[in-house]
């Protein structure tokens, strides 16, 4: 039975087996080839896995000696390119007469990096070839000039390595990025909803000049402004003012966080209900954004405690960044889950856009939009309360 259809019937199964027991149903006993269905199915089950199971991946081919590990490596490291925001071509497991040997190409917006994976750097590594694999690919305008070459390697020592680049003629060609620094960008690109820090990641993994650090300071800065943001837009108003219909409520108490862990789960929860009713694989993009990987369905979600006034409601904040992925797909869905109950509703884009005029706003000091969306259950019905106390049934979006 091939991998994927043993991995959509038993996900947990496939989730517990070690890596190379895994790359064996996928190529049915054989070895990775370049085209082969075991390929496919391998790589296609990547792109369906979360990314912390990736970076367990990554590390196991680094420890391990297996058939098929830098092979292996090779399709999980391309799979991060993809989380990190590029368009990642995967490239030939093993080099070929005639045909151009690299292990990936990277894009976005406009500019590529060509990829050159390894588990270590204990062995000379011939930069010379790889150099003609970028400049080949060049001449079938498969890449723009100039592209530079981004080598990921296994091992956290690779002092001789970055000596070999410092004194070629690539120096300002190539970089060197660990695996562990890899996925540490990675996460720190789940973490958040900004596409400034995605451009700025992108950035230093791009040779430019270290002299002056600024470019670095940029990426932590707007890290931790977009983290800021984030917390704001789920939490100012709780600490002010609600607003109701015309009605405010000032509110004067201090206020009650959900923890994290039961926000995650939650989430987790909604998305893995979201797959089965839409027979799909959907995987975090973003901070609280996912979608399939062909990119057709994107489903934002967010999660709400019960409050509790003259009646009971959940309380979220649909905002820009939310909406702008929405309209970008085929299918959005704005998933809103309730911390206290296994309910959720995946609303569509095309009903909020509908609704748009009809939803109550924040507008902060600095010019920044948020809309309110309130659910509240009405005897065993759940509604959307809008302007002018209209009401929205929304039960038949329940998941």
């Amino acid at each position: 039975m091939p991998l994927i259809e043993i991995w959509s019937a038993t996900p947990k199964t496939v989730l517990g087996m070690l890596l190379p027991a895994v790359v064996n149903i996928a190529t049915n006993g054989n070895i990775l080839k370049d085209g082969s269905e075991g390929s496919k199915d391998f790589r296609q089950y990547l792109t369906e896995i979360e990314s912390g199971k990736l970076a367990e991946y990554a590390t196991f081919c680094i420890e391990n000696a297996f058939t098929d590990s830098g092979q292996v490596l090779q399709d999980v490291v391309n799979e991060i390119g993809r989380r990190l925001g590029f368009n990642a071509e995967n490239g030939r497991y093993r080099g070929v007469r005639n045909d151009i040997g690299y292990d990936g190409i990277w894009t976005a917006d406009g500019q590529s990096l060509v990829i050159e994976v390894k588990t270590t750097d204990a062995y000379t590594i011939k930069l010379d070839v790889i150099a003609k694999y970028r400049d080949r690919l060049v001449e079938e305008n498969r890449i723009p000039q100039e592209t530079p070459i981004l080598i990921v390697i296994g091992r956290n020592d690779t002092s001789s390595l970055e000596a070999q680049v410092r004194g070629s003629r690539y120096a300002w060609s190539m970089r060197i990025v660990g695996i562990d620094a890899l996925i540490k960008l990675m996460e720190v690109n789940l973490s958040t909803t900004s596409e400034s820090v995605t451009e700025k990641i992108h950035t230093i993994l791009r040779p430019f000049e270290y002299t002056r650090i600024d470019q670095i300071v940029d990426v932590v800065f707007t890290t931790a402004e977009d983290k800021e943001n984030e917390i704001e837009i789920d939490d100012t108003d709780e600490k002010s003012v609600l607003v109701v219909g015309s009605n405010s409520l000032r509110q004067h108490a201090t206020p009650q966080f959900t923890p994290k862990s039961i926000i995650e789960l939650k989430k987790s929860q909604a998305i893995d209900r979201l797959n089965k009713k839409f027979t799909k694989v959907l995987i975090k993009k973003k901070n609280s954004l996912f979608s399939d990987r062909d990119d057709e369905v994107h489903a934002a979600v967010a999660i709400s405690k019960k409050y509790t006034r003259a009646e009971d409601f959940y309380w979220y904040a649909y905002h820009e960044q939310q909406r702008k992925f929405l309209s970008e797909s085929t299918m959005g869905l704005m998933v809103y889950g309730m911390s206290d109950t296994d309910i959720a509703f995946a609303i569509p884009y095309a009903k909020l856009e509908e609704l748009r005029d009809k939803l109550n706003s924040t507008i902060r000091e600095d010019g920044r939009e948020y809309k309110h969306i309130f659910i509240h259950q009405k005897s065993k019905q759940y509604v959307l309360k809008l302007k002018g106390g209209d009401e929205l049934g929304i039960d038949q979006y329940q998941i």
